[in-house]
């Protein structure tokens, strides 16, 4: 990471709480300004396809967007692509009409792709390097 954003990480940092388990995100990081749930998600195939491994994951993003249309908080998907060299992690959101702060923001996030059963996938070659998130933040 380089230092100049080492330096901004540092004089404006989130407060990163750990949320894992079955009832909601597994991060979300809060600063005054932004409050992000990040769900994780990991896997050795270049595209993750969220009906896959018993339907769980298509019904948590069902779930995930009843409640943005609730809060309008933007919930972003950490992908990692395992045995990657370089930066394995890509970052995804959903297609949602988003206002304020989170307008601006979802503009620079890819959204998370719908196949014609309805169902999202995220393909990591289109998701956006953690770095760059990083980068935007702060």
């Amino acid at each position: 990471m380089a230092e100049d954003i080492k330096s901004r990480i540092k004089s404006k940092p989130f407060l990163v709480v750990r949320a894992a388990g079955s009832h909601g995100f597994d991060l979300i990081i809060i600063r005054n300004d932004l409050s992000i749930p990040i769900e994780i998600k990991s896997s050795k195939e270049r595209t993750l396809n969220f009906s896959s491994s018993s339907n769980r994951s298509q019904e948590q993003a069902k779930e995930y967007e009843r409640m943005i249309s609730k809060t309008g908080v933007m919930p972003l998907y950490a992908y990692r692509l395992k045995n990657v060299n370089g930066d394995p992690w890509r970052i995804f959101t959903f297609d949602f009409q988003y206002e304020g702060r989170y307008r601006m923001f979802a503009k620079n996030v890819p959204k998370l792709e719908v196949t014609r059963g309805g169902a999202y996938l995220m393909k990591w070659e289109n998701g956006l390097k953690l770095t760059s998130l990083l980068d935007y933040l702060f």
